[in-house]
């Protein structure tokens, strides 16, 4: 429950703090920019925050991030509300940020393999992705309208936010793990372990290359649409409700993905989201209506759970435990490959337009969709699981020997 919270949080401050710059700049470069530094943040962290999750206990280290950012959220609210909030402030509350949600995020996905048995991880993966969505969906939907009313008050909702999640995380205990190593060796051998550890996976590196162009270009195609609907005119309350159309997408997505799991076998929840938002995107450039764009990225959102609770039970079950903090860190930096998206978006809706943009987008998906569907390696998945003694069995086809 505690990440529910988190996510509601973080989800309030990703649409406000845009939507603040861009009420005070008027330009979408300048409000792209905001949502870069706090995404690059979070890439930047994230390999360091696999490493204190496999090092440190992973509980104390949720409840630590969890401190720091009803700190770092409180903070940002009084200084809106007074009035001392400069964009160098803005840009520092999304450093901070970023940096505390990677820690969190991370060590919250490694420590779910202790908190369930092996045969209910996917269950498990799913309910995350639910909580996860309907953090999204709360937390956008706040966003625009609070910040309609008060910049202030997005930041102060956050605030009290972590600080339930801060509490529910006092009654997590997880279950010691069968035998777990702290990490050994340099801090820069520690860092890229994770990342070693993933090219040895041919199945989990092309995974994660996929999912590092669907989250880029799926992020730019998101600013875009909230940029263009504020230059239209659109309320910022409207706006959110908009965007809060993929919370609803991705939280009912999350809700049945165990029984589509059940029905898409192999990759195939992989192949059917990346022609999906390809699809869809075209749809969002071409199709008219205001609130056609938010519906159709809430459809995207509905398949998304499906293809990644099928992704990172893989990765989970086939990673051992003393790796799981780094491993999850990589991921976690794949799923924040984004970080340019708002950047390259704003810039590339100043120059070429919406529809342009969104039809680049839209194009990108789909020949990594049909990458994806012409791969051997995706097309044979592993079924490899970590042993009880929590080191990693591997299938031939993730042996590292496999080339793709």
């Amino acid at each position: 429950m505690g990440q529910t919270f988190s996510e509601f949080a973080y989800s309030t401050s990703l649409l406000a703090l845009p939507l603040i710059v861009l009420t005070v700049t008027g330009s979408p470069s300048q409000a792209g920019f905001i949502g870069f530094v706090d995404a690059v943040t979070m890439v930047l962290a994230g390999l360091p925050a696999g490493a204190v999750a496999d090092r440190y206990d992973r509980r104390a280290v949720m409840l630590w991030s969890q401190a720091g950012l009803v700190l770092v959220f409180a903070g940002a609210s009084a200084a809106l509300w007074a009035g001392a909030a400069s964009f160098g402030v803005l840009v520092a509350f999304a450093v901070a940020n970023g940096a505390l949600t990677a820690l969190l995020f991370t060590t919250a996905s490694a420590v779910v393999p202790s908190l369930v048995p092996k045969e209910e991880l996917s269950g498990a993966v799913a309910a995350n992705a639910a909580r996860t969505y309907a953090g999204q969906l709360l937390g956008t939907s706040a966003g625009g309208f609070l910040q309609s009313l008060r910049n202030a008050l997005p930041f102060a909702l956050g605030a009290v936010m972590h600080a339930v999640g801060l509490v529910t995380l006092l009654f997590l205990r997880p279950r010691p793990p069968v035998s777990r190593e702290r990490p050994r060796g340099k801090a820069g051998q520690e860092l890229w372990e994770g990342v070693r550890w993933i090219a040895g996976q041919p199945f989990l590196r092309l995974g994660l290359m996929y999912a590092t162009i669907a989250n880029f270009a799926y992020g730019t195609v998101y600013f875009i649409v909230i940029a263009s609907a504020k230059q239209s005119g659109m309320d910022s309350g409207l706006i959110g409700l908009m965007a809060a159309l993929l919370g609803v997408g991705g939280l009912l997505g999350a809700l049945v993905s165990p029984k589509l799991l059940r029905l898409l076998t192999g990759s195939r929840p992989v192949f059917v989201v990346l022609w999906l938002f390809g699809v869809l995107t075209c749809g969002i450039a071409l199709l008219p209506g205001r609130f056609t764009p938010g519906v159709l990225l809430g459809v995207a959102a509905f398949a998304a759970p499906t293809a990644s609770a099928y992704f990172t039970t893989h990765q989970l079950l086939l990673t051992p435990d003393s790796h799981r903090g780094r491993v999850m860190s990589v991921s976690q930096v794949a799923g924040s490959s984004a970080a340019a998206a708002p950047l390259v978006g704003g810039v590339a809706y100043d120059l070429a337009g919406r529809a342009p943009s969104l039809l680049a987008c839209a194009a990108v998906l789909v020949v990594t969709a049909l990458s994806a569907v012409l791969s051997p390696v995706m097309r044979k998945p592993p079924h490899g699981a970590v042993g009880a003694d929590g080191e990693g069995e591997k299938d031939p086809e993730s042996s590292g020997l496999v080339q793709t």
